[in-house]
């Protein structure tokens, strides 16, 4: 092979790990907004459940004892 076809080469395997790392890099990244999503609603659920609370949503938790007293 003449140094030509050598540096054609090793630009075309450099191209080709590239391109896979980016495949990876891309999949990880939707992997993680896809967990930030579950997270974020997760939070929100929270959020109203802390709001409904303090606004005294139910009720039933106010003033009640422990179950062990």
């Amino acid at each position: 092979m003449s140094e030509d076809e050598n540096r054609m080469q090793h630009l075309e395997e450099l191209v080709a790990h590239q391109a896979a790392e980016i495949d990876t890099l891309s999949d990880q990244l939707k992997e993680q907004w896809e967990k930030i999503d579950v997270l974020t609603k997760a939070v929100l659920r929270l959020r109203d459940r802390v709001t409904e609370v303090e606004e005294g949503g139910s009720g039933a938790h106010e003033n009640t004892p422990p179950p062990h007293y």
